[in-house]
C-alpha cells in the first residue's frame, strides 16, 4: 500500500462506498477526498459461505487499496511542498518565498525570527 502523502489521514470508507480525508502537516485542516462507489455490488444473503465469504473479503479489499491509490494522487493535488522542512500543507498555511519558493507558516515566521535577530546583531 501507498504511503499516505501527509503525515495523517483518516479511512472514512464503508461496506457502500470509500472515503478518505487527509490532513494538512501545519494546521490539521482536514481536505476530503472523492467518494468512491464500490464497483462490485454484492447479493444481499442472509447465510454465506465461508468461500463467499472470504471470496468478498478479498474483493473489498482489493477495490479499497486501488480507491486510497486514486485518493492518494488526488490529495497530492490539494496540497503543497513546504520548500525548508518539507511538510505537506494547505492554502491557509502556505507562504510564497522570494523566488517562488513555498514555505509553511511555522518556516516563514521562524526565518522572520532569525532575520531579525541577524538585524539587531
Amino acid at each position: 500500500m501507498l504511503k499516505p502523502i501527509t503525515k495523517r489521514f483518516s479511512d472514512k470508507s464503508t461496506m457502500e462506498q470509500f472515503e478518505f480525508v487527509f490532513y494538512c502537516d501545519c494546521c490539521g485542516r482536514p481536505t476530503p477526498t472523492t467518494i468512491y462507489k464500490h464497483e462490485n455490488r454484492f447479493e444481499k444473503k442472509m447465510f454465506l459461505s465461508n468461500s463467499e465469504k472470504e471470496a468478498r473479503a478479498i474483493i473489498y479489499a482489493d477495490e479499497h487499496h486501488k480507491a486510497y491509490e486514486r485518493a492518494n494522487n488526488e490529495a497530492r493535488l490539494e496540497f503543497y511542498n513546504c520548500k525548508i522542512c518539507g511538510l505537506l500543507i494547505c492554502d491557509n498555511c502556505c507562504y510564497y518565498l522570494e523566488g517562488g519558493d513555498i514555505a509553511c507558516k511555522t518556516c516563514t515566521e521562524k526565518e522572520k525570527f532569525e532575520n531579525k535577530i541577524q538585524e539587531e546583531n
